[in-house]
């Protein structure tokens, strides 16, 4: 477990008011918690407190927070918040409410890494951000780093966002016209979240063009920063984003998180995870127990534990789709910390086409915090198979029944670590409830007999454990 300086990068404030409100807040925003959840099929909504990841950090691993910059500290274990809004708030007297540009954002976050390790002594920091911070890190990572002749790699050791727009953003109406309209009248900025201005300020100033070519892949790091140290949460709620008095989630589409739209809030190859949280507001995924659980593990997490399907063999593919849903859930929490659904709209379904294993989840474990004395991390992967024609059948011969599974089942898995070896053993809950079959690591698990009947008779699931810091 390493412990290094967190600095955290908020999002995008959409009007004055909430720059005011922004600048009022000495935390910006990463001390608000939250007392509701969504739970059950029907979602329906429960009291549930979680007091804020600012508050958690620090009694959950002795986190300091520094929130003005003039009071130094020392100390390894701090938070310090990146608060450049203040500079142009009229809150502050400041001669100019003229934004700073995402570059200049950037630039700032630069010199806060340079002051926060020099200050510290750490080597590197960790990154936290929601929304445009991610956006903002990104452009630090692969604009301003490379400029200044420096990698980033050097300052920062991960990276996490909270629904950050990597690939912009964009709505489910209009066909294009509000992204037009937007770009071209760049009210408060928000051209920020167009292609043009987004290869802008990811890309360094000698490999500039006037537009971004074809081959630009807004998602991608370019090889600035390993995608293996990004982890990305990816909301699932779009009904309850009420900013705009819900026009917002009404625009962009149910598959998003009412603002950022699913497929667009993660990088090439970065770890992610998805919840059924919103992108701000009471449902929101920064003040979420899920996204908490899902950072502290990513930040001091000792195991990294990477789950994929083999041997997928779907049979008539001609009439029918394919989709899987995915939910895993930690002993000893209260709130799973992945889940892809169909009723969340994200199920795994590209991926079942592919002659590669098909990625489930990487979970990331803290054996001193699991619920048993000897170190033993549970955790249950439910895994469901469903198959949808894709035209019109004899009713009365279809061969299954919507929203029933073809095939769905437990894997339960015990991940055990002593002096820096890993033993494992699992069961399928339709078989045994307590894991009694040892695994080892990097070993296939093959399905149960239900299991390999529908997906393909060798096919399995693949465990790979390994140390992570």
């Amino acid at each position: 477990m390493q412990y290094l300086p967190i600095i955290y990068v908020r999002g995008y404030a959409g009007s004055e008011q909430d720059v005011a409100q922004t600048v009022n807040d000495p935390f910006y925003g990463f001390n608000s918690g939250s007392t509701h959840v969504r739970v059950g099929e029907t979602g329906t909504p429960e009291k549930f407190f979680f007091e804020s990841p600012l508050l958690r950090l620090m009694t959950d691993h002795g986190y300091r927070p520094v929130f003005d910059n003039k009071q130094m500290s020392s100390n390894l274990k701090t938070i310090w918040i990146y608060r450049f809004y203040d500079i142009t708030s009229d809150s502050f007297g400041s001669e100019t409410t003229t934004r700073l540009e995402i570059e200049a954002i950037a630039e700032g976050l630069r010199d806060l890494i340079n002051l926060v390790i020099q200050q510290t002594g750490a080597p590197k920091i960790y990154l936290i951000a929601h929304s445009m911070g991610g956006l903002v890190c990104r452009s630090l990572i692969q604009k301003i780093y490379p400029e200044h002749k420096q990698q980033a790699e050097n300052y920062i050791d991960k990276l996490f966002t909270y629904g950050s727009p990597h690939g912009g953003i964009y709505f489910q109406v209009g066909s294009g016209l509000i992204e037009s309209i937007r770009d071209t009248v760049k009210w408060n900025n928000s051209d920020d979240f167009g292609p043009q201005r987004m290869y802008e300020y990811f890309t360094p100033q000698d490999q500039l063009q006037s537009t971004y070519p074809p081959n630009f892949d807004v998602q991608s790091l370019n090889e600035t920063f390993s995608p293996d140290r990004v982890f990305c949460i990816v909301g699932t709620n779009a009904r309850d984003y009420e900013n705009g008095a819900g026009l917002s989630q009404k625009i962009v589409g149910p598959q998003s998180d009412g603002l950022v739209q699913q497929d667009k809030a993660y990088v090439r190859g970065a770890h992610r995870a998805y919840i059924h949280r919103t992108h701000g507001g009471r449902y929101g995924m920064v003040n979420s127990e899920e996204a908490y659980q899902n950072l502290q593990r990513f930040l001091f997490g000792d195991i990294k534990v990477k789950l994929s399907l083999s041997n997928v063999e779907l049979s008539d593919r001609q009439n029918t789709f394919y989709q899987m849903e995915v939910r895993v859930a930690l002993r000893g929490l209260p709130t799973p910390i992945h889940e892809q659904s169909i009723d969340h709209y994200c199920p795994i379904t590209v991926e079942l086409i592919r002659d590669q294993p098909v990625p489930l989840f990487t979970a990331f474990l803290i054996p001193r915090y699991a619920v048993n004395a000897d170190n033993t991390c549970r955790y249950a992967i439910r895994l469901a198979l469903h198959s949808f024609t894709k035209k019109e059948r004899d009713w009365l011969f279809d061969s299954h029944i919507d929203q029933v599974p073809l095939w769905s089942d437990y894997l339960i898995v015990d991940v055990t670590a002593d002096n820096g070896i890993y033993a494992a053993k699992y069961s399928w809950s339709s078989e045994q409830i307590e894991p009694n079959t040892s695994l080892s690591v990097g070993n296939d698990i093959p399905l149960p007999q239900r299991g390999r009947d529908v997906v393909g008779a060798a096919s399995s699931v693949k465990l790979e454990i390994s140390q992570w810091q």
